[in-house]
């Protein structure tokens, strides 16, 4: 019976992953590396998503409302983040995706990040990913994305609530589910 059990888990997984896949779009074209995972990772439940950098950032330092906050939402798998950014900047939006590596319960590095180009990036998401070497730190239990010269941490990014089917939205897009299966 668990045989057949698998079988079966492994066609549906196979036939949702290759549809997934035909977009054409580069940013969500590595959602095939999720079906290319071992028959006994596609079986297993998958790793926790939530880590010290896990959750929503906001920073609403000069909004007049919260619809004009800096916002991070990040998922954390192990050492891999993956996530959304945006802010408003004379008077547009600009937002964009980001993928970081942990490496401590208080550092990161974001390595990829691309959305509508701005100063944060110049690479669209659906032209595929930019490479940035970007600083995130936790500090006094908020996030700061800047390097200061004197390797102070400047956290600006308080946490905020995030509702549990905006994080669920943001968990099942193809690109997502890729990112947080990438190996680092």
């Amino acid at each position: 019976m668990r045989t057949v059990a698998l079988v079966v888990s492994l066609g549906i997984t196979a036939v949702s992953a290759a549809g997934a896949g035909q977009t054409g779009d580069p940013a969500k074209s590595t959602s095939m590396a999720v079906a290319s995972a071992p028959p006994a990772a596609l079986n297993a439940p998958p790793p926790s998503t939530s880590g010290p950098f896990a959750g929503a950032w906001s920073s609403c330092d000069g909004a007049t409302s919260p619809d004009e906050c800096s916002r991070y939402l990040l998922i954390q798998r192990g050492e891999r983040i993956c996530g959304t950014w945006s802010y408003l900047a004379s008077g547009q939006t600009f937002e964009g995706r980001l993928v970081a590596h942990a490496t401590s319960e208080t550092k990161a590095r974001r390595t990829q990040v691309c959305g509508r180009p701005g100063s944060e990036t110049d690479t669209e998401c659906a032209d595929g990913w930019q490479n940035v070497d970007a600083p995130l730190r936790l500090c006094d239990g908020k996030l700061s994305d800047l390097a200061a010269t004197n390797g102070a941490c400047l956290g600006v990014y308080q946490a905020a609530p995030v509702l549990p089917a905006e994080r669920a939205a943001l968990e099942a897009q193809p690109w997502m589910a890729a990112c947080l299966a990438a190996p680092l």
